[in-house]
């Protein structure tokens, strides 16, 4: 057909296909965030692993995930240590603590708790800052702890925060240096003492215990075998307090659970069906209603020797302009409120060229989904009824 029949339907009704397109434009934003979202909470679920120097985890068998990541025997370690392969191990403690600002807001924090003199980060700003824990009352902080931690410019916390004092666990402590990691959806900020110091502000902690116990593996050593040799060693002793990971595993176990295990995975995981029933159900009733207003002409179309086909290919190409009009609003919108969410809550909500490429390849499929179904009015199209 030389005439553009589907533009011009389009064209022809400017309001119903602005609601078309807003319709689309709004179920394209919503997948948009909610795919954010979870990329963001996919990205951090292993955000302090990343940070973290070790080829192989151990931790004990009552942490579900991270957060609530429980002590265990530092002697566990120990025994690590003398496997075939295992080059050296340190432990990190980690807990959550009271923070009270200067400004006297108060809100829990992060806390981890290391040996300076170990080989913990893998960043070198994280290592660098580390070595200035020299007393139990210094403390380095994340900058991207929210502002509601007390930063003396009002947005982050930076050089003119270091010799600050204020209250960790009812302890006065001492901000001596800053880094950047990043917050999660479990915590808002983070700090790093030396183990004497989690241990002041944190009076209940079990004597030789650890949170996370870190194991590098000596050059060329295989980290699965040397993780099923650990696993075997503890069983072989009935020792069933302590789980091991590679650290391939310990970052997909720890985003399997947040997507997955974890509310807030899925309900992101709903929100994008939720957004895409929305939106085809909004082309639905426009290109439906589009058609039985038309079918008159339809008919006459039919009559004059156009088949099924050629005019069902009129009704599925105003679905594939509806997608593309919709789509790059919604792209232009979501794209300030990535940035806009970003701002606000320090976390990292990116545009990816694979989501963009994901979500036009939903869009299209929810508009073309929409003109199938709408095929059926179509077909009440009779050139008998025109007489």
């Amino acid at each position: 057909m030389k005439t553009p029949l589907a533009w011009h339907n389009l064209a022809y009704h400017k309001v119903r296909t602005a609601a078309a397109v807003a319709g689309v434009t709004f179920a394209v934003v919503l997948i948009f965030l909610q795919l954010g979202f979870r990329g963001t909470a996919e990205q951090t679920a292993s955000l302090m692993y990343d940070a973290l120097e070790f080829d192989i985890l151990v931790r004990s068998t009552h942490t579900e995930r991270l957060a609530q990541c429980r002590p265990f025997p530092r002697l566990r370690l120990s025994q690590a240590a003398s496997l075939p392969g295992v080059r050296e191990v340190s432990s990190v403690l980690y807990g959550y603590n009271r923070w009270q600002s200067p400004q006297g807001k108060t809100r829990l924090i992060i806390m981890l708790g290391i040996d300076p003199q170990e080989s913990v980060f893998t960043a070198e700003e994280l290592r660098r800052k580390a070595s200035s824990l020299t007393a139990s009352e210094f403390l380095v902080i994340d900058r991207a702890s929210r502002s509601e931690f007390g930063p003396k410019n009002g947005r982050e916390f930076g050089d003119e925060d270091v010799g600050t004092e204020v209250e960790l666990g009812y302890r006065r402590v001492r901000i001596v240096g800053h880094f950047l990691l990043g917050t999660t959806f479990d915590a808002d900020g983070m700090i790093v003492l030396n183990k004497e110091g989690f241990r002041r502000v944190s009076p209940t902690w079990p004597k030789d215990h650890v949170s996370l116990g870190l194991v590098r593996l000596q050059r060329g050593a295989d980290p699965a075998a040397v993780a099923h040799r650990l696993k075997d060693f503890f069983a072989e002793h009935s020792i069933d307090d302590v789980d091991v990971f590679t650290r391939a595993e310990a970052i997909e176990y720890e985003r399997w659970v947040w997507l997955w295990q974890m509310s807030i995975g899925v309900i992101f995981t709903m929100g994008v069906a939720v957004a895409l029933v929305v939106g085809s159900v909004i082309v639905y009733q426009i290109l439906s209603s589009d058609v039985t207003n038309h079918l008159p002409e339809y008919a006459t179309l039919k009559a004059m020797g156009y088949s099924d086909g050629v005019l069902s290919r009129v009704v599925l190409q105003q679905a594939v302009i509806l997608a593309f009009l919709g789509f790059l609003p919604g792209l232009v919108i979501s794209l300030g409120l990535y940035a806009a969410t970003a701002w606000q809550t320090r976390l990292p909500v990116e545009m990816t060229p694979l989501r963009i490429a994901g979500v036009l390849g939903l869009s299209l499929a929810m508009c073309i989904a929409s003109g199938l179904v709408a095929l059926r009015k179509l077909r009440q199209a009779a050139p008998a009824d025109l007489f």
